[in-house]
Protein backbone atom coordinates (compact mmCIF):
# COMPACT_ATOMS: atom_id res chain seq x y z
CA UNK A 1 0.00 0.00 0.00
CA UNK A 2 1.25 3.61 -0.53
CA UNK A 3 1.85 5.59 2.79
CA UNK A 4 -1.44 7.53 2.65
CA UNK A 5 -4.54 5.05 1.10
CA UNK A 6 -8.60 5.91 1.19
CA UNK A 7 -10.76 3.54 -0.26
CA UNK A 8 -14.86 3.96 0.16
CA UNK A 9 -17.54 0.98 -0.18
CA UNK A 10 -21.21 1.73 0.32
CA UNK A 11 -23.51 -1.31 1.30
CA UNK A 12 -26.85 -1.12 -0.07
CA UNK A 13 -28.65 -2.62 2.29
CA UNK A 14 -32.46 -1.46 1.96
CA UNK A 15 -34.91 -0.01 5.28
CA UNK A 16 -36.03 -4.00 5.16
CA UNK A 17 -32.82 -4.59 6.57
CA UNK A 18 -32.97 -2.34 9.49
CA UNK A 19 -36.61 -3.27 10.29
CA UNK A 20 -35.38 -6.52 10.94
CA UNK A 21 -32.89 -5.64 12.96
CA UNK A 22 -34.40 -3.48 15.47
CA UNK A 23 -37.25 -5.54 15.48
CA UNK A 24 -39.84 -3.20 13.56
CA UNK A 25 -42.34 -4.31 11.15
CA UNK A 26 -43.94 -2.41 8.17
CA UNK A 27 -40.50 -1.70 6.31
CA UNK A 28 -41.66 1.36 3.69
CA UNK A 29 -40.91 0.77 0.16
CA UNK A 30 -37.13 0.11 -1.28
CA UNK A 31 -35.21 2.89 -1.45
CA UNK A 32 -31.63 1.79 -1.69
CA UNK A 33 -31.61 1.22 -5.38
CA UNK A 34 -33.83 4.45 -6.61
CA UNK A 35 -33.37 7.14 -4.19
CA UNK A 36 -30.50 6.50 -2.28
CA UNK A 37 -27.73 5.03 -4.14
CA UNK A 38 -28.21 7.83 -6.85
CA UNK A 39 -27.36 11.04 -4.42
CA UNK A 40 -24.00 9.03 -3.22
CA UNK A 41 -23.56 9.23 -7.39
CA UNK A 42 -23.85 12.32 -7.22
CA UNK A 43 -21.42 13.21 -4.33
CA UNK A 44 -18.71 10.76 -5.72
CA UNK A 45 -19.20 12.42 -9.22
CA UNK A 46 -18.50 15.99 -7.97
CA UNK A 47 -15.26 14.71 -6.12
CA UNK A 48 -14.28 12.23 -8.50
CA UNK A 49 -14.41 9.37 -6.26
CA UNK A 50 -14.79 5.55 -7.11
CA UNK A 51 -16.21 3.43 -5.08
CA UNK A 52 -17.16 -0.08 -4.43
CA UNK A 53 -20.96 -0.86 -3.72
CA UNK A 54 -21.69 -4.20 -2.51
CA UNK A 55 -24.93 -4.89 -3.52
CA UNK A 56 -27.75 -7.72 -1.96
CA UNK A 57 -29.38 -9.79 -4.99
CA UNK A 58 -32.49 -10.20 -4.01
CA UNK A 59 -33.06 -6.90 -4.36
CA UNK A 60 -31.75 -7.09 -7.80
CA UNK A 61 -34.03 -9.66 -8.65
CA UNK A 62 -36.73 -8.10 -7.53
CA UNK A 63 -36.42 -4.18 -9.12
CA UNK A 64 -35.91 -6.35 -12.28
CA UNK A 65 -39.05 -7.98 -12.26
CA UNK A 66 -40.60 -4.65 -11.49
CA UNK A 67 -39.99 -1.33 -13.25
CA UNK A 68 -35.80 -1.71 -13.54
CA UNK A 69 -35.63 1.31 -12.14
CA UNK A 70 -32.74 0.30 -9.48
CA UNK A 71 -30.95 -1.66 -12.38
CA UNK A 72 -30.84 1.38 -14.04
CA UNK A 73 -29.02 3.08 -11.08
CA UNK A 74 -26.69 0.18 -10.89
CA UNK A 75 -25.77 -0.09 -14.65
CA UNK A 76 -25.20 3.53 -14.38
CA UNK A 77 -22.90 3.29 -11.33
CA UNK A 78 -20.52 0.99 -13.45
CA UNK A 79 -20.78 2.87 -16.15
CA UNK A 80 -19.45 6.08 -14.08
CA UNK A 81 -16.43 3.74 -13.02
CA UNK A 82 -17.60 2.37 -10.08
CA UNK A 83 -17.30 -1.32 -8.56
CA UNK A 84 -20.49 -3.84 -7.62
CA UNK A 85 -20.02 -6.46 -4.73
CA UNK A 86 -21.46 -9.05 -3.38
CA UNK A 87 -23.46 -9.03 -0.38
CA UNK A 88 -25.08 -11.97 -0.49
CA UNK A 89 -28.19 -13.07 -2.23
CA UNK A 90 -30.52 -13.47 0.67
CA UNK A 91 -28.37 -11.17 3.20
CA UNK A 92 -28.82 -13.40 6.05
CA UNK A 93 -27.82 -12.72 9.23
CA UNK A 94 -27.17 -16.06 10.42
CA UNK A 95 -25.62 -16.99 6.63
CA UNK A 96 -22.12 -17.96 8.03
CA UNK A 97 -23.76 -20.32 10.37
CA UNK A 98 -24.86 -22.48 7.19
CA UNK A 99 -23.97 -25.58 5.38
CA UNK A 100 -21.15 -24.64 3.05
CA UNK A 101 -23.34 -25.69 -0.38
CA UNK A 102 -26.14 -23.26 0.62
CA UNK A 103 -23.85 -20.29 0.91
CA UNK A 104 -21.87 -21.55 -2.62
CA UNK A 105 -25.18 -21.32 -3.53
CA UNK A 106 -26.37 -18.16 -2.60
CA UNK A 107 -23.50 -16.21 -3.71
CA UNK A 108 -23.48 -17.60 -7.19
CA UNK A 109 -26.92 -16.33 -7.09
CA UNK A 110 -25.63 -12.66 -6.39
CA UNK A 111 -23.07 -13.13 -8.65
CA UNK A 112 -25.22 -14.13 -11.92
CA UNK A 113 -27.58 -11.16 -11.21
CA UNK A 114 -24.77 -8.75 -10.83
CA UNK A 115 -23.37 -10.04 -14.03
CA UNK A 116 -26.80 -9.91 -15.92
CA UNK A 117 -26.44 -5.88 -15.13
CA UNK A 118 -22.69 -6.17 -16.45
CA UNK A 119 -20.95 -6.59 -13.19
CA UNK A 120 -17.82 -8.65 -13.07
CA UNK A 121 -17.63 -9.20 -9.00
CA UNK A 122 -14.46 -10.08 -7.32
CA UNK A 123 -15.52 -9.11 -3.77
CA UNK A 124 -17.77 -10.17 -0.91
CA UNK A 125 -19.03 -8.60 2.29
CA UNK A 126 -20.97 -10.58 4.59
CA UNK A 127 -24.22 -9.27 6.07
CA UNK A 128 -23.49 -7.66 9.43
CA UNK A 129 -20.40 -8.71 9.05
CA UNK A 130 -20.69 -11.92 10.60
CA UNK A 131 -18.53 -14.30 9.04
CA UNK A 132 -16.51 -17.94 9.72
CA UNK A 133 -13.02 -19.46 7.82
CA UNK A 134 -15.39 -21.93 6.64
CA UNK A 135 -18.06 -19.44 5.17
CA UNK A 136 -15.13 -17.36 3.16
CA UNK A 137 -13.67 -20.71 1.51
CA UNK A 138 -16.67 -20.53 -0.38
CA UNK A 139 -16.40 -17.15 -1.42
CA UNK A 140 -12.80 -17.68 -2.72
CA UNK A 141 -14.07 -21.17 -4.61
CA UNK A 142 -16.45 -18.86 -6.22
CA UNK A 143 -13.65 -17.11 -7.74
CA UNK A 144 -13.51 -13.70 -5.74
CA UNK A 145 -10.31 -12.20 -4.75
CA UNK A 146 -11.16 -10.27 -1.71
CA UNK A 147 -13.33 -10.68 1.35
CA UNK A 148 -14.40 -7.05 3.06
CA UNK A 149 -16.66 -8.25 5.76
CA UNK A 150 -13.95 -7.66 9.09
CA UNK A 151 -15.16 -5.05 11.24
CA UNK A 152 -12.08 -5.50 14.00
CA UNK A 153 -13.78 -3.99 16.72
CA UNK A 154 -15.05 -5.68 19.78
CA UNK A 155 -16.70 -2.59 21.02
CA UNK A 156 -18.92 -2.80 18.01
CA UNK A 157 -19.75 -6.48 18.82
CA UNK A 158 -20.35 -5.86 22.70
CA UNK A 159 -22.83 -2.81 21.72
CA UNK A 160 -24.35 -4.48 19.47
CA UNK A 161 -25.39 -7.80 22.05
CA UNK A 162 -26.34 -4.83 24.79
CA UNK A 163 -28.76 -3.53 22.20
CA UNK A 164 -29.99 -7.20 21.49
CA UNK A 165 -30.31 -7.80 25.40
CA UNK A 166 -32.21 -4.83 25.94
CA UNK A 167 -34.51 -5.10 22.94
CA UNK A 168 -35.20 -8.60 24.39
CA UNK A 169 -35.80 -7.16 27.45
CA UNK A 170 -38.79 -5.19 25.57
CA UNK A 171 -40.27 -8.10 23.86
CA UNK A 172 -38.71 -7.29 20.31
CA UNK A 173 -36.82 -9.76 18.53
CA UNK A 174 -33.23 -9.17 16.37
CA UNK A 175 -32.92 -10.58 13.15
CA UNK A 176 -29.18 -9.68 13.85
CA UNK A 177 -27.30 -12.58 15.37
CA UNK A 178 -24.75 -13.02 18.56
CA UNK A 179 -22.54 -15.29 17.90
CA UNK A 180 -19.29 -14.77 15.50
CA UNK A 181 -17.87 -12.71 18.47
CA UNK A 182 -14.46 -13.89 16.51
CA UNK A 183 -15.79 -11.80 13.08
CA UNK A 184 -15.05 -8.97 15.67
CA UNK A 185 -11.54 -9.52 15.85
CA UNK A 186 -8.02 -9.63 13.96
CA UNK A 187 -5.87 -7.26 12.02
CA UNK A 188 -7.00 -3.86 11.42
CA UNK A 189 -5.20 -3.43 8.51
CA UNK A 190 -5.17 -5.14 4.93
CA UNK A 191 -3.80 -8.03 4.58
CA UNK A 192 -3.61 -11.77 2.85
CA UNK A 193 -5.64 -14.77 4.34
CA UNK A 194 -3.77 -17.68 3.31
CA UNK A 195 -6.47 -20.02 5.32
CA UNK A 196 -9.07 -19.10 3.10
CA UNK A 197 -7.07 -17.88 -0.41
CA UNK A 198 -8.73 -14.63 0.26
CA UNK A 199 -7.02 -10.89 0.24
CA UNK A 200 -9.08 -9.52 3.73
CA UNK A 201 -10.10 -5.65 3.55
CA UNK A 202 -11.31 -4.97 7.19
CA UNK A 203 -13.50 -1.98 7.95
CA UNK A 204 -11.45 0.76 9.53
CA UNK A 205 -11.33 1.27 13.13
CA UNK A 206 -9.12 3.29 15.79
CA UNK A 207 -5.85 1.72 16.70
CA UNK A 208 -6.21 1.08 20.48
CA UNK A 209 -9.62 1.27 21.43
CA UNK A 210 -10.89 -0.19 17.78
CA UNK A 211 -14.08 1.77 17.83
CA UNK A 212 -15.54 1.44 14.47
CA UNK A 213 -14.88 4.73 11.60
CA UNK A 214 -17.69 3.99 9.74
CA UNK A 215 -20.92 6.04 8.27
CA UNK A 216 -22.76 5.65 11.27
CA UNK A 217 -20.37 6.73 14.24
CA UNK A 218 -18.89 9.26 11.80
CA UNK A 219 -21.78 10.57 10.36
CA UNK A 220 -24.73 10.06 12.61
CA UNK A 221 -22.99 9.70 16.85
CA UNK A 222 -23.15 11.24 19.59
CA UNK A 223 -21.34 14.75 18.94
CA UNK A 224 -18.60 14.82 20.94
CA UNK A 225 -17.29 11.21 20.33
CA UNK A 226 -17.94 11.99 16.82
CA UNK A 227 -16.05 14.62 16.30
CA UNK A 228 -12.76 12.65 17.92
CA UNK A 229 -13.56 9.93 15.31
CA UNK A 230 -13.63 12.15 12.61
CA UNK A 231 -10.37 14.08 13.39
CA UNK A 232 -9.00 10.10 13.41
CA UNK A 233 -10.18 9.33 10.60
CA UNK A 234 -8.74 12.52 8.63
CA UNK A 235 -5.26 11.47 9.48
CA UNK A 236 -5.08 7.80 9.92
CA UNK A 237 -2.39 6.37 7.03
CA UNK A 238 -4.65 4.08 5.90
CA UNK A 239 -8.69 4.68 5.92
CA UNK A 240 -11.10 1.73 4.30
CA UNK A 241 -14.57 3.83 5.17
CA UNK A 242 -17.59 2.08 5.16
CA UNK A 243 -20.87 3.55 4.71
CA UNK A 244 -24.33 2.38 4.03
CA UNK A 245 -27.02 3.74 1.58
CA UNK A 246 -28.95 4.75 4.82
CA UNK A 247 -26.60 7.33 5.19
CA UNK A 248 -27.70 9.81 2.59
CA UNK A 249 -31.28 9.15 3.72
CA UNK A 250 -34.02 11.67 3.92
CA UNK A 251 -36.46 10.43 7.03
CA UNK A 252 -38.47 13.52 6.72
CA UNK A 253 -39.16 13.30 2.34
CA UNK A 254 -39.23 9.69 2.64
CA UNK A 255 -41.52 9.36 5.42
CA UNK A 256 -39.48 7.07 7.46
CA UNK A 257 -41.28 7.03 11.32
CA UNK A 258 -39.02 4.72 12.75
CA UNK A 259 -36.54 5.98 15.01
CA UNK A 260 -33.03 4.73 14.03
CA UNK A 261 -29.67 5.95 14.62
CA UNK A 262 -28.32 6.63 11.59
CA UNK A 263 -31.52 9.21 10.75
CA UNK A 264 -31.13 11.38 14.05
CA UNK A 265 -29.08 13.59 12.14
CA UNK A 266 -31.07 15.21 9.33
CA UNK A 267 -29.49 14.56 5.52
CA UNK A 268 -28.05 17.79 4.40
CA UNK A 269 -25.69 17.76 7.87
CA UNK A 270 -24.47 13.85 7.58
CA UNK A 271 -23.90 15.04 3.42
CA UNK A 272 -21.85 17.72 4.53
CA UNK A 273 -19.55 16.27 6.92
CA UNK A 274 -19.36 13.23 4.67
CA UNK A 275 -18.09 15.45 1.88
CA UNK A 276 -16.32 17.30 3.77
CA UNK A 277 -14.69 14.11 4.99
CA UNK A 278 -13.96 13.00 1.69
CA UNK A 279 -12.16 16.16 0.73
CA UNK A 280 -10.04 16.27 3.87
CA UNK A 281 -8.75 12.59 2.31
CA UNK A 282 -8.38 13.13 -1.02
CA UNK A 283 -8.06 10.69 -3.61
CA UNK A 284 -10.45 7.42 -3.24
CA UNK A 285 -9.67 3.75 -4.56
CA UNK A 286 -12.15 1.17 -4.95
CA UNK A 287 -11.63 -2.41 -3.20
CA UNK A 288 -10.87 -4.41 -6.11
CA UNK A 289 -7.52 -1.84 -6.83
CA UNK A 290 -6.79 -2.48 -2.73
CA UNK A 291 -6.92 -5.77 -3.08
CA UNK A 292 -4.11 -5.87 -5.81
CA UNK A 293 -1.18 -3.59 -3.60
CA UNK A 294 -1.73 -6.57 -0.94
Amino acid sequence: MDARTTAVSVDLDDLGCYFAVHGLEGAPASLALTRWLPRFLELFESLRIRATFFVIGRDVERDLAGSGEGAAVLRAALAAGHELASHSYAHAYDMSTWPQARVTADLQRCDALLRTLGGAPRGFRAPGYTHSAAMLRAVAQVGYAYDSSALPSPPYYLGKVAVMAAMAARGRRSASVASGAASFLGPRLPHRRRDVDLVELPMSVTPVARLPLIGTTLLSGPDLLRRRLVRRARTLPHLHLELHAIDLADARSEAIDADLPELRVPLASRRARLEALLRERGPCMRLDALAETI
